[in-house]
């Protein structure tokens, strides 16, 4: 099945760069609303420093939308997709320290 192009713009988070709303809001897509949301219920976590994301977290806000686009997938469901995606990451990771 093919998608239609996304308008949100391509990009490549730098290591350790935390982002303002404003700028997360331009990089996703996402209203300033909906990323809030996202993050009350726990969802999207902050970087250690208050109001700002880093490359994680918006790394999730992309799937997240992904999710809810090609899905149609609840907050309920999100949640358990994106725990067992974060588990499968880290298993790989173990797995890959270990060969």
């Amino acid at each position: 099945m093919n998608q239609p192009p996304s308008d949100t713009p391509f990009f490549e988070p730098e290591e350790n760069a935390t982002y303002q709303l404003d700028v997360v809001e331009s990089l996703t897509g996402l209203s300033s609303q909906t990323i809030l949301h996202y993050q009350e219920i726990g969802l999207v976590r902050v970087s250690s420093v208050p109001g700002e994301f880093d490359e994680d977290a918006l790394r999730t806000l992309r799937r997240i939308e992904h999710l809810r686009d090609t899905c149609e997938v609840n907050s309920s469901g999100l949640q358990l997709i994106l725990d067992l995606m974060d588990e499968v990451e880290r298993l790989r990771a173990e797995l890959h320290r270990r060969m």
